[in-house]
This record gives C-alpha cells, sequence and structure tokens, in this order.
C-alpha cells in the first residue's frame, strides 16, 4: 500500500514537472529574450530592459524581422547591410519613430526592418546603382524591384551644409579661438590652421573630426510672429592634428561658407541623402491631400525668395509623421478670404528633420516661393 502510494506521488510530480515544462515552452515561443544583436531575427521576442534614451517598444509582434543595435551601428550601415543600399535608411527610420533622431541610436534598442525591400536583388552589385547624373544633376539613383526609380534628394555635400532650425540651444563651449594668421586673418577656409578652446582636459584627440557651426538669427513664424526657434548654419568641418591640454590644433578639411572666430564645434556626422521615387509633379489640378500642412518659414543664404534646387526650412517635423524622403507640396491661396483655390507653386522634399522644423530641398518650381508660402505633404 505504501509503495502503491510512494508510486502514485512520483507519478503526479512527474505530470506537474511536464505541464511546467510545457507552459515554459509556450512562453519561451511567443515571448522570447531577443538576441544580444548583429544578426536579422524574426518576431515574437521581448527586449531586455536597458539603458536608452528613447521609450524602445518592449516586445516584437510575432513573424516581424528585427535587428538589436549594437555600438557602432548607424542607420546608413544597417540600411546597406539589410536593404543593399544605404541611401534607403529612412525606410527603417519611418518603421522605427520612436527614433526621434536618427543620428543617434543605442545598443540594445530594437530595430524593426522594413518587409519589403525597395531595390532588387542585385542591390549593391555593378549596375544596381547608376553613378551616371540623374536628370536632377545628382549619382546615385537606384532602381526598384518594381521599375520605380529612387534618386537622391539632394547631393551630399549640399546636405552636409545644409542650415537647420532648432528649437533648443546647442552646446557651444568647444569654439574656435583663432588661427596661424592670428588677429589679422578674419576669416578661414580650406587647409586653414585654426585653434580650438578645449583639449585633452575635455577629451579631444588627435584625428577627431568636428563639424562646425554659427547661429544666424532667430526665425518667427511667417504667420503668427511667434518664435520657432534658432537658424543654425554649418560653416565647414575641420580635423585635429595636434592636441594640448587647454587646446587644440584643427586644418580646415572643407568650408561651407567663411568660418569664424565663435563658430562652436560638434562631433562630425556623416550626411546621409534619403531617396525618392520619381512620380508626376503636383498641379493646380492635384487634389489636397488633407494630411499635415504648415508653411515654409525660412529660405537658405537668407534669401527672399527660392527656385528648382534650393532649400528651404518648414514648421513641421517628426511630430507630424515627418521623415527624410516626405515629398511635400507648395502653394499660396491667393484670395483667401473667398478663398480661392490653391496655386500650386512646386514641390518639396524632406532632406533633414527635427521634432517641430525640417529642412527640405526644392524639387521642382513653377514661381518664386516665398516664406509664408504653404506646404502639405502629399
Amino acid at each position: 500500500m505504501k509503495a502503491t502510494r510512494v508510486l502514485c506521488g512520483m507519478t503526479a510530480l512527474c505530470l506537474a514537472l511536464a505541464q511546467a515544462d510545457a507552459q515554459e515552452a509556450a512562453q519561451t515561443t511567443t515571448a522570447r529574450p531577443a538576441s544580444s544583436g548583429g544578426e536579422l531575427l524574426r518576431g515574437p521576442a521581448t527586449i531586455p530592459q536597458h539603458w536608452s534614451r528613447y521609450k524602445y517598444p518592449e516586445t516584437i509582434p510575432e513573424g516581424a524581422a528585427y535587428y538589436i543595435i549594437v555600438r557602432g551601428d548607424t542607420l546608413w550601415d544597417l540600411s546597406a547591410k539589410f536593404l543593399g543600399n544605404p541611401f534607403l535608411w529612412p525606410q527603417i527610420w519611418d518603421q522605427n519613430r520612436y527614433i526621434t533622431d536618427a543620428h543617434w541610436i543605442y545598443p540594445g534598442d530594437p530595430l524593426i526592418l522594413p518587409e519589403v525591400a525597395l531595390v532588387t536583388d542585385r542591390a549593391g552589385e555593378a549596375g544596381a546603382v547608376s553613378n551616371e547624373p540623374t536628370e536632377e544633376g545628382m549619382p546615385g539613383q537606384v532602381t526598384t524591384a518594381g521599375g520605380d526609380v529612387l534618386y537622391p534628394a539632394i547631393e551630399e555635400m549640399a546636405l552636409q551644409c545644409s542650415h537647420y532650425v532648432v528649437s533648443d540651444g546647442e552646446d557651444q563651449s568647444l569654439m574656435v579661438i583663432g588661427s596661424e594668421q592670428g588677429s589679422t586673418k578674419l576669416a578661414f577656409a580650406d587647409r586653414d590652421i585654426v585653434y580650438l578652446g578645449k583639449g585633452s582636459n575635455a577629451g579631444v584627440k588627435a584625428g577627431d573630426v568636428y563639424m562646425l557651426h554659427h547661429e544666424a538669427y532667430e526665425v518667427k513664424h511667417p504667420d503668427s510672429g511667434r518664435s520657432i526657434g534658432r537658424k543654425v548654419e554649418p560653416t565647414g568641418w575641420v580635423r585635429v592634428i595636434l592636441v594640448q591640454e587647454n587646446s587644440a590644433t584643427a586644418v580646415v578639411e572643407r568650408a561651407c561658407i567663411d568660418m569664424h572666430v565663435g563658430d562652436y564645434a560638434k562631433p562630425y556626422e556623416k550626411a546621409s541623402v534619403p531617396l525618392i521615387l520619381r512620380r508626376p509633379a503636383a498641379t493646380r489640378l492635384s487634389p489636397p491631400s488633407g494630411k499635415a500642412g504648415g508653411y515654409v518659414v525660412d529660405i537658405a543664404e537668407d534669401s527672399m525668395i527660392a527656385a528648382q534646387g534650393q532649400v528651404v526650412s518648414i514648421d513641421l517635423g517628426t511630430a507630424d509623421g515627418l521623415a527624410p524622403g516626405t515629398i511635400l507640396t507648395v502653394y499660396k491661396i491667393m484670395y483667401p478670404s473667398v478663398p480661392t483655390s490653391r496655386n500650386v507653386l512646386g514641390e518639396l522634399a524632406v532632406v533633414s528633420v527635427r521634432e517641430n522644423t525640417a529642412t527640405a530641398r526644392i524639387l521642382s518650381s513653377s514661381d518664386h516661393i516665398m516664406a509664408g508660402d504653404r506646404v502639405e505633404v502629399q
């Protein structure tokens, strides 16, 4: 009798353990911990808690392709690795809107990747990406699997040197304090030698590359008159060649415009040029999309008017759903009190974006474009 009770107890224990193992296996199947990174994975998965400046998703849905960011990754490089072309990085950003600044991604954060790659199987090989100038005069067009043609929204150097509008101040503690020519040299250009106001005491090292900037003026909304932020103009970049405790010597590698004493330096970030689809330009007969709308608020080089090829700022950003590559229609209402129909002036392509503002290149224009003209996402 006693042996029978022992046998029954062992049987019950085995059944309980088997049931627990089955439950654990089911849980593992539906929410397994994410890999440490470096490879393309498939959901479902849970993301381990870790430090990040972003509120990253804690779970990955079933079947979703995802990647865990590791140190040194950039959206540019990951787009080249997984989509076959670095210019397609806005597709990855568009799938991960928790990232508010595409220049900053953090180890441990997940990236859900687009399910459909736009490029053909030959992406990255000779012939998949053309180095011949496009109709816009820029190399690097790509043919998609569906036969569509993608082309750069802007030339890389132009994007690197494009102005932007910031609502919060930037760190200006590292500044140009002079040059080898002393006070007689008022502006600096390629190959000039300049001095920075910090050195090894601030972590500056030989070989570091910095982008120089200066604040131009306060940008006010053309309709309401409220302050939008400060216009910042990149002046070029320098490479540190010699470091002392409290200063550093750098050579100007490329000047966008004249550099001056007082320009502030930030670590250099390579511009990531978005690709956009070719399609017919909007006309006066094109109906409104009903999507996010705003205004042109500033024009590059302090111009009063702009046309095809020039760069402008608008008062829409990631908070409005914009990403690099977003296309907008520019228009004005000639008689708002009536109102009359839209007078379509042209099209813009967003080339860089912040939370509430964006920088865009004019793709086409049928008339001059000014601050105060309206824009609408297509």
